[in-house]
């Protein structure tokens, strides 16, 4: 008995290199374990003489602080969740390059897919206080920021300028969107047609574009985009001829809320107030759209048509928008039933038109104040054998 209380008291040499044993296991294990990345912060021109620089040099979860001044370049984020905010008295500014990489292909105009700010494959980025402007190049199909292939935006107080080419660049090469959200179909990205992304475009200034002031859209099959462009402000204006959309959603559900758009132009050969055989430039339009969308509390002046539902049945809720001096139309629902409800309408051709050229539509409206136009506060036009049905509802 006292042999083996001695044995137990006093652990044998084969008992020390077990428990040495364990607590080297122990320490290897700790001392390969990764440890969590501390976020940092890079700052830009001091760590790095460029954001893309920057951009390409941080890690998921880092802030990039950009000091005010011109970087000529392009950025690209892919696959990373990076903070790029601007620091210091001023908006630095993202010029465009001459030469920008083309990322994709628009096949219904034949021209490459570039971009002055890419955010691509899954990158989660929140962007504010920039100001990304042009010239851009001409013959291609160029955006201020792209979202695209499931990266997520935030993109607020930034101020987006100048899209779209320097004469002489000819009308039908002259390309230019301020800020991209998803692809559609037409636009070919690594072999598939059209490109989901998402997010939300809040405070934020697009002032002179060729075509489109804010696109939200995706490709027609599949998860659609789902974006909030939220308090922007849009105005168009172009020097070459352009048939100009201040906001179009596409194939993307989407809350399109307190906007104000103004001065979208339509200048093209074949531009006029005839919703079949014409061009017209609205300040907010549906194209396609799935349904889910909202388009309330708005403000769209001094467009040909204020806001524009078509091919896009029953998409979406049109409310509570004021449309002022639109030339032609405060409202159109053409080739698919629509609703609207509650928006005020002043000045131009027509209040609402309903309009039948592929499809038989219907146009409920509830509740509308259109005042001081001078054609009628409604009206229907039909053609090719569809019949368009305006039922107009007080309250």
């Amino acid at each position: 008995m006292r042999g083996a209380s001695k044995k137990s008291e006093k652990p044998g040499a084969r008992g020390f290199l077990a428990v040495l044993s364990v607590l080297a296991a122990l320490g290897a294990l700790v001392a390969v374990a990764p440890a969590a990345h501390a976020a940092s912060t890079l700052v830009v021109p001091r760590d790095y003489r460029t954001i893309q620089a920057a951009v390409d040099a941080a890690a998921s979860g880092d802030t990039i602080l950009v000091q005010p001044r011109t970087y000529t370049e392009e950025v690209v984020v892919s696959g990373k969740d990076l903070t790029l905010k601007a620091t210091g008295k001023g908006s630095p500014v993202i010029k465009a390059p001459a030469k920008l990489t083309p990322f994709a292909q628009d096949v219904r105009h034949s021209v490459p897919v570039t971009s002055v700010v890419r955010i691509a494959h899954g990158a989660h980025v929140r962007m504010s206080g920039f100001t990304v402007t042009g010239p851009v190049p001409c013959d291609q199909l160029v955006s201020g920021v792209t979202a695209l292939q499931s990266a997520v935006l935030d993109l607020s107080r930034t101020r987006v300028v100048d899209m779209l080419p320097a004469p002489p660049c000819p009308a039908d090469q002259a390309f230019g969107r301020g800020v991209t959200v998803g692809l559609p179909d037409y636009v070919q990205v690594d072999g598939a047609a059209g490109s989901a992304a998402s997010g939300r475009i809040t405070y934020v200034t697009v002032t002179r574009y060729q075509n489109v002031g804010i696109s939200l859209n995706g490709p027609s099959q599949g998860t659609p985009s789902r974006v909030i462009a939220e308090n922007n402000v849009v105005t168009g204006g172009a020097q070459i001829p352009a048939a100009q959309v201040g906001i179009v959603v596409g194939s993307a559900v989407a809350t399109v809320t307190g906007n104000r758009v103004s001065h979208a132009v339509c200048t093209l050969p074949g531009c006029g107030g005839d919703p079949i055989s014409e061009f017209q430039s609205p300040g907010i339009a549906a194209i396609g759209t799935p349904p889910g969308t909202e388009i309330s509390r708005n403000q769209v002046s001094d467009t040909d048509i204020g806001i524009y539902q078509i091919s896009s049945p029953d998409c979406c809720r049109i409310s509570h928008n004021r449309l002022t001096g639109n030339r032609f139309f405060g409202i159109v629902i053409q080739d698919g039933n629509g609703t609207t409800d509650h928006n005020e309408i002043t000045g131009g051709r027509v209040g609402i038109g309903v309009v039948a050229g592929t499809v038989d539509t219907t146009g409920t409206l509830r509740g509308d104040r259109i005042r001081r136009t001078s054609v009628a506060p409604v009206r229907e036009i039909q053609c090719c054998g569809f019949k368009a049905t305006a039922v107009v509802k007080s309250g």
